[in-house]
């Protein structure tokens, strides 16, 4: 059975977050313990320098005291050499137990009643000392069977065991606090650990059960993408087989076409010279020359491999070879001369450019030099842009402005109409002497239809 992937993704984003929901709770409860470790070894310290102080200010009293006694028995001023360093290192570790007791409740009454029982222990001890060096025995004596030093002493010993009785319960009760903390972070890691293995063991088998089946898909898709090549190289091979034919095909239309239209030419010569107005002879080799023109572009399409475009420099050199032959016969002593870039445009433009070209060189031929001789001179030039130039320039009696075209003014139509088609407009320019006409028109594959 097949998962989807969407099941898969949910399962493997919901064992993702398990894990982390179960990695963060054991970072949390290590960090959490770690935070109870340290404030545990924080009270340690204290509760350990607290009964430390308790023990070393008890332990100052009794040196005290017992340097006091053996003064006072001996009267020998070197058992009180004991006697100022004790006094001394009592009073440190009172302060001591004074800054370290405030952490622990009801502490207050206890230090000022022990501060008071010190105070007064070392009172007592400073007069008796000083009643001895006065040889004051008798004093000395009475003073001692009061007992008020020996009860100072007991309450004071009953505070340093309440002291450090606390200190060690502080102390135990940490130690025990700690043992609970480390059966948690156990507890905790282990349901962790285990949480992860069941995460990462899910994972690792939904990973592996896809991964199979991507595996079982990936053949799939193979086999069909096997089946589906071998069915488009077949597709291939007949689709070349009849492009082959359609160029074939093709190539004899376009022969059959420029045979008709050489047919249809040879038909107008026939009929200009069966006609004896100059004028209707003169219109017959007009169209003549159009037929060729477009004739010509069949002719190049036959003879090349490519049946969708046409060498310019190639068709438009033919082209004008054919206009100067037979317009000369007309016209003697004009000269055409002609430069053409290599340039491809596509089959209906070529055929209107060529119709454009006729028109263009044999009203030239016609018009420019009524009286004499004279250059024509044709340029088709590559422009920036995918666009080119066509100027067919003389330097004859030039083209008067505001007078009407000579002849029937159909060539002008023709001009007109195939220069729209190119997607241009031809323009006249005086040159003093003689017209140019300019028409800058685009070479990019484009649907072409002559409109007259």
């Amino acid at each position: 059975m097949s998962i989807p992937r969407r099941n898969v993704v949910r399962f493997t984003s919901a064992s993702l977050l398990i894990g982390f929901i179960a990695l963060m709770a054991i970072v949390a409860t290590n960090f959490w313990l770690g935070q109870r470790a340290q404030s545990y070894f924080d009270n340690a310290i204290a509760a350990r320098d607290t009964r430390v102080a308790a023990v070393e200010l008890r332990n100052a009293l009794q040196t005290a005291e017992a340097s006091e006694r053996g003064f006072v028995i001996t009267g020998n001023e070197i058992y009180l050499g004991p006697y100022q360093t004790a006094k001394a290192q009592a009073q440190r570790h009172l302060l001591a137990l004074q800054s370290l007791l405030t952490s622990y409740p009801d502490s207050q009454s206890t230090l000022q009643r022990l501060t008071a029982i010190v105070a007064a222990k070392f009172g007592e001890f400073d007069q008796t000392i000083a009643l001895k060096r006065d040889q004051r025995d008798a004093e000395i004596e009475a003073s001692f069977r009061t007992n008020r030093g020996k009860a100072l002493t007991d309450e004071a010993n009953v505070f340093f065991s309440g002291i450090i009785g606390r200190a060690d319960d502080r102390l135990t009760s940490g130690v025990a606090e700690q043992r609970a903390n480390t059966g948690w972070l156990r507890l905790v890691s282990a349901i962790g650990g285990l949480v992860i293995v069941a995460v990462v063991a899910g994972a690792a088998y939904g990973a592996a059960r896809y991964t199979r089946e991507l595996r079982k898909t990936r053949d799939e898709v193979n086999a069909l993408n096997s089946d589906l090549e071998q069915r488009v190289t077949i597709r291939t091979e007949d689709l070349a087989k009849a492009r082959d034919r359609a160029e074939v095909l093709l190539s004899e239309v376009n022969h059959r076409v420029a045979n008709s239209l050489a047919l249809v030419s040879s038909l107008v010569n026939l009929q200009s010279k069966a006609v004896g107005d100059n004028a209707s002879k003169d219109a017959l080799a007009e169209t003549q020359d159009r037929i060729f023109a477009i004739s010509l572009v069949h002719r190049r399409l036959y003879s090349s491999s490519d049946v969708r475009s046409v060498a310019l420099d190639e068709y438009a050199a033919g082209l004008l070879d054919h206009l100067r032959t037979s317009l000369r016969s007309q016209v003697h002593g004009v000269r055409l001369s002609y430069e053409v870039d290599p340039i491809k445009l596509e089959t209906d433009a070529c055929i209107n450019l060529g119709v454009v070209v006729t028109e263009l060189v044999t009203n030239a031929f016609k018009y420019a030099y009524p009286d004499g001789a004279g250059d024509i001179r044709v340029r088709l030039t590559q422009l920036p842009g995918e666009q080119a130039e066509l100027v067919v320039e003389d330097a004859g009696i030039g083209k008067a402005e505001g007078v009407p075209a000579r002849g029937t003014g159909v060539g002008s139509r023709i001009i007109n109409a195939m220069s729209v088609s190119l997607g241009g407009k031809i323009e006249y320019r005086n040159l003093q002497p003689g017209t140019a006409a300019h028409l800058v028109f685009s070479t990019k594959p484009r649907r072409a239809t002559a409109v007259l």
